[in-house]
C-alpha cells in the first residue's frame, strides 16, 4: 500500500509556507484529475506505452487519415484568411434569415428572383460560383 510523504521545512526548501497556496492548489487539482479519471487514462497510455504509439501509427498512416489531415490544414488556411467580421456577419446573417423563414411562408419565385437582383446578391453568387469552377476545376 502507498505510504504518506511526509513534507517538512527543509523539504521545501526552507520556508514551506511561501509556497503553501501553491501546494494546495496542485493537491486539489491532483484529486480532480484522480476524480475524473484522468490520472488512470494516463497511467494506462503511459503503461502501454509503444503499443499506443504503434496503434496511433498504424491509424494514422492510411491514405485518408492523411487526406484528412491535410484538407484540415487546408481548412484551417482558408478560414484563417477570412476576416473575422466577415465571417461574423455571415453567421449572424445565416440564423437571422434561418430564423426568419421558418416563422414565414416559403418565398415566391419571383420574389426570389428579384432578390437575386440586388448587388449583395449578385457579388455572393459570383463568390458561389467561383467556388463552383474551382471544385469543377478539381474534379
Amino acid at each position: 500500500m502507498a505510504q504518506p510523504i511526509t513534507f517538512t521545512r527543509s523539504r521545501l526548501g526552507g520556508d514551506g509556507d511561501q509556497h503553501a497556496e501553491a501546494i494546495a492548489s496542485a493537491l486539489d487539482l491532483l484529486q480532480l484529475l484522480h476524480d475524473r479519471g484522468v490520472l488512470n487514462l494516463l497511467r494506462g497510455l503511459v503503461g502501454a506505452g509503444d503499443q499506443v504509439v504503434d496503434i496511433l501509427t498504424t491509424a494514422l498512416n492510411t491514405p485518408e487519415a492523411i487526406r484528412g489531415m491535410r484538407n484540415f490544414l487546408l481548412l484551417t488556411k482558408f478560414f484563417a484568411t477570412i476576416p473575422p467580421d466577415v465571417l461574423g456577419g455571415l453567421v449572424q446573417t445565416a440564423t437571422e434569415g434561418a430564423e426568419r423563414e421558418k416563422s414565414n411562408e416559403a418565398p415566391g419565385l419571383l420574389q426570389l428572383v428579384r432578390r437575386m437582383n440586388s448587388e449583395n446578391s449578385r457579388h455572393a453568387m459570383a463568390v458561389l460560383l467561383d467556388l463552383l469552377e474551382g471544385v469543377g476545376k478539381g474534379l
